[in-house]
């Protein structure tokens, strides 16, 4: 008797690596520098986690960049891409309440090798606040996806900001994690809005409810690793109540769309 309805749970069942479709992480952090109790976040045991799952691509920023220390931070993602291309993409990070920085730091991150731009609401400042004007001037430039933490006081602050930018995607990180609802309205409204899917709470049925609305081609799959399990996030998708098609396209397919991979 063969366990799982197909292809990709059967593999997770036997424990294997998922082959049969390409998956991308698009949201997770190196360093070791967290306020939390962390696993190797190495970038050599992220790579060995990686393999476990079958992950090709893992889209990181440092979590040093979560500090003061946002360009030691930078520093850390810029080498693990240059050693390791391929295998880890990566995002800069910049701090708005020093926007007379901003556009050389983030300059300096593209010209080294980094292919986005991570954004949290630092300092209090929202996402509509005008010290974040540089920064999406400059994914808007340089065609670049903004991946943007998102509680549910952002999601507000944000939707002028998707509307400005239009040409800019924005991966609308922890999608559902508290305002599912606001999260799938963006997704619908706005054709330069994704939804990142880690969060720690897993409702069930999340992943159906936005596919159900029609999201599928939005919605990309990420971890927030090592902050969450990548293989509890890896096992959502997989084993969600979704089409085949549809958990390829969210497992790396989309990224591959949106991020160029």
């Amino acid at each position: 008797m063969q366990l799982g309805k197909d292809i990709l749970e059967q593999t997770a069942l036997r424990g294997e690596p998922i082959t049969a479709c390409r998956v991308i992480d698009t949201h997770a952090h190196i360093g070791s520098q967290s306020p939390f109790p962390i696993y190797d976040s190495s970038p050599e045991g992220m790579l060995a986690a990686m393999d476990r799952m079958g992950v090709r691509t893992m889209c990181v920023s440092s979590i040093l960049t979560l500090t003061a220390s946002m360009e030691r931070g930078n520093d850390d993602t810029i080498a693990a891409v240059a050693k390791w291309p391929g295998r880890f993409w990566g995002y800069s990070i910049v701090d708005p309440a020093r926007p007379e920085a901003l556009e050389a730091e983030l300059a300096r991150c593209l010209a080294t090798g980094l292919g986005g731009i991570k954004i949290h609401s630092y300092r209090n400042l929202p996402y509509n606040h005008e010290n974040y004007t540089p920064v999406y001037r400059f994914a808007a430039a340089h065609h670049l996806p903004v991946l943007a933490h998102t509680e549910e006081v952002e999601l507000d602050a944000i939707e002028p900001v998707l509307d400005a930018w239009p040409t800019v995607p924005f991966l609308l990180a922890h999608a559902g994690c508290l305002s599912p609802e606001k999260h799938a309205r963006l997704a619908e409204t706005y054709a330069n809005a994704y939804l990142e899917l880690c969060v720690s709470q897993c409702p069930r049925g999340l992943l159906e409810y936005f596919v159900g609305r029609g999201l599928a081609t939005k919605l990309l799959y990420g971890t927030d690793t090592p902050l969450i399990m990548g293989e509890h996030q890896l096992g959502r998708v997989i084993f969600a109540d979704i089409s085949l098609e549809d958990k390829c396209l969210i497992l790396g397919g989309n990224a591959q769309r949106v991020l160029g991979l």
